[in-house]
């Protein structure tokens, strides 16, 4: 991990700049130690001796907590990398065999057989995983997406979001795709601005596909009108009514929705409660239903080992013997 942790990121960061790449790798790897892998290993007891894990393209440091943990436990482990940028897996693979451990990559779609398999992606894709490997214990995890709620003082939450939508360009299931407002909404969309104007100098954005540039100009334009705007050379800020709420994320732009308190907020999200990771917030005693992770403002793409994603312990389950997944 050590060794990983010192390659230049400027080439493995699937577009992302070079210095946020370099930021996200480091704080990948930050909580993972001898101390953090052992409890992450103890917890997950029984891991099966192959593992297989099917690598999204979009954060390209999901399988480093993955790999550690199953490695350290004693599995083989098996990596599909995305065919789009396989760098990154590939060079993670190599350090890992370097060292002793025996793991291997391909962006091969029909992969080895193994006992159990960890996949990543879209529900469709994995569904088709899960099809595809029916010998094989098989835990997926689609579609997810995250939200944040500032209900205190927007001068104080507006650094520690800004963090939350810069890491990884906003790219991932842990990145808040909406932040929820139920204390001043147009000054948090003016102290986010400053913060985004600030971090930009520190970690620029990376390459945007061109195919989310009508969202970006309907979402700025709707903003204009029935809301608020703010908008620099790579980032922007939206204040529009809760109603105009999407859970779709684009790169640097922070949409803000005012709403009354945690009810309004719960009304909201309530038909999106199957597809929902992780709550950013600076509320004391953050308890939500039907969230699985709450977090404070700042954390959200970096959560910590040992841990549950998605309400499942990191690797537990895996040792089934029914070819399904445990936790469907």
């Amino acid at each position: 991990l050590a060794r990983l942790r010192a390659q230049d990121a400027s080439l493995l960061g699937q577009g992302l700049s070079p210095e946020n790449a370099q930021a996200c790798l480091h704080q990948a790897i930050r909580p993972l130690n001898r101390e953090s892998l052992s409890a992450a290993c103890a917890a997950a007891m029984p891991v099966p001796s192959s593992v297989a894990i099917v690598v999204p393209y979009g954060v390209f440091t999901t399988p480093i907590e993955w790999t550690a943990i199953a490695a350290a436990a004693g599995a083989s482990v098996h990596l599909k990398a995305p065919s789009r940028d396989p760098a990154f897996v590939r060079c993670m693979a190599e350090i890992f065999c370097d060292e002793g451990f025996d793991v291997t990559w391909s962006t091969d779609r029909n992969m080895p057989s193994v006992d159990a398999v960890l996949a990543f992606g879209d529900d469709a894709s994995v569904a088709a995983i899960r099809e595809q490997n029916r010998n094989a214990t098989v835990v997926a995890y689609g579609h997810k997406f995250s939200v944040a709620f500032v209900t205190g003082d927007p001068a104080v939450a507006a650094g520690a979001l800004a963090m939350d939508l810069v890491r990884y360009d906003g790219r991932g299931c842990m990145a808040p795709v909406a932040t929820f407002c139920s204390s001043d909404p147009s000054a948090l969309g003016s102290a986010v601005a400053d913060a985004l104007q600030r971090a930009e100098t520190r970690w620029p954005r990376g390459a945007v596909d061109s195919s989310l540039g009508p969202e970006w100009r309907r979402r700025m334009g709707l903003a204009r009108i029935v809301g608020e705007a703010w908008e620099g050379s790579s980032w922007a800020v939206t204040v529009t009514p809760a109603t105009h709420f999407r859970p779709l994320s684009l790169p640097r732009m922070a949409s803000i929705h005012p709403v009354a308190g945690r009810e309004e907020l719960a009304a909201t999200l309530a038909k999106w409660t199957p597809w929902l990771s992780t709550l950013g917030t600076d509320a004391e005693q953050a308890e939500f239903t039907g969230i699985h992770r709450v977090c404070r403002l700042g954390w959200m793409q970096a959560p910590i080992i040992p841990r549950h994603h998605d309400g499942r312990l990191m690797l537990g389950g895996l040792h089934s013997t029914d070819g399904e997944d445990p936790c469907e």
